[in-house]
């Protein structure tokens, strides 16, 4: 396998990273802003739209694009775009389902599973080798999420009925990440058959489809400006994330950049709590303890230590 020769602008690659970061880690808060008045799939529906409105416009006016959009007439490449598409839906659709019902650092953190569990396919499906710290890595992240949830886990247990409903939007979260995994499985196989602009088309527009019959597209009318703003925001944040970390990988190793990723939760933890002061949107705030946090550092420590670790092997 060819390695990509790197610009060797390493700040530039980490700065937006940080950006990929930054959107990310805001997501499950628009998310919630936009639940205000609409219901989870027709916010979901939007976050496909805004992504098609301005994705097709760029894809037309780019004939090296529509040229590679060929690709998909293959049967293999058209089964794995149609399988992607299907589990990104799923992926979207369980996440928005679980953010409904859980507090957004709550969230965030939980689908840190998704990257944890595409790493270990490696392992499982193509017969990757892990090194110890990898496995060090994966297991501190194991009892960095018991350690975060642990209030959570122990009110779960007891029956608490105000619980319940956030043991419910768990579930959807680890199922999400698993669909996750699942939809990176198959992006995998077709990366090399289309490029990411028309693989993007192609898996918004779809999504668009999916969601259409259930959505009620017309709520949008009732949305204040700024509510509006927020149901933008989540459209396009797929692309403008997406868009810096396909340019980060021009400039940065893809391991610190993995890496980098795991400060997503800790920052969503900090926005929440800003919220808090300056109260722009409602959003529930993580009960956490020491605990809590120690759980969360050891979350992202774990995760980077996997990260890490797979470079230094393959090295």
């Amino acid at each position: 396998m060819n390695t990509p020769v790197l610009s060797g602008r390493w700040r530039l690659g980490l700065l937006l990273t940080l950006n990929t970061c930054f959107w990310w880690s805001i997501l499950p808060i628009t998310l919630t802003g936009a639940m205000h008045k609409m219901d989870p799939l027709t916010v979901t529906f939007y976050r496909y739209f805004f992504a098609v409105i301005v994705l097709w416009p760029v894809l037309l006016f780019k004939p090296s694009a529509m040229v590679g959009m060929q690709a998909i007439r293959r049967p293999a490449v058209l089964k794995n775009v149609v399988l992607a598409s299907l589990l990104l839906a799923m992926n979207y659709g369980l996440y928005i389902l679980a953010v409904q019902r859980m507090s957004p650092a709550g969230a965030q953190l939980l689908i840190q599973l998704a990257p944890m569990l595409f790493l270990l396919s490696g392992v499982f499906l193509f017969n990757e080798v892990f090194a110890r710290v990898q496995w060090l890595g994966v297991g501190a992240f194991v009892v960095g999420m018991l350690l975060f949830f642990h209030l959570r886990l122990s009110d779960i247990y007891s029956g608490a009925l105000v619980n319940r409903d956030y043991g419910i939007g768990m579930l959807f979260m680890c199922c999400a990440a698993c669909c996750w995994a699942g939809y990176a499985i198959a992006q995998k196989n077709v990366s090399s058959s289309l490029g990411a602009l028309e693989l993007m088309v192609c898996l918004n527009t779809i999504g668009v489809l999916l969601f259409l019959p259930f959505a009620k597209p017309l709520l949008v009318l009732e949305l204040t400006a700024f509510e509006f703003l927020l149901l933008v925001l989540c459209g396009l944040n797929t692309l403008l994330a997406y868009g810096s970390f396909s340019e980060a990988l021009n400039h940065w190793e893809a391991s610190r950049i993995s890496a980098t990723f795991t400060i997503v939760p800790l920052l969503t933890i900090g926005f929440v709590a800003l919220l808090q002061k300056f109260p722009l949107i409602i959003v529930e705030q993580e009960p956490m303890d020491a605990l809590s946090v120690g759980g969360a550092l050891l979350v992202v420590t774990g995760a980077a230590l996997a990260s890490l670790g797979r470079a230094s092997s393959s090295r």
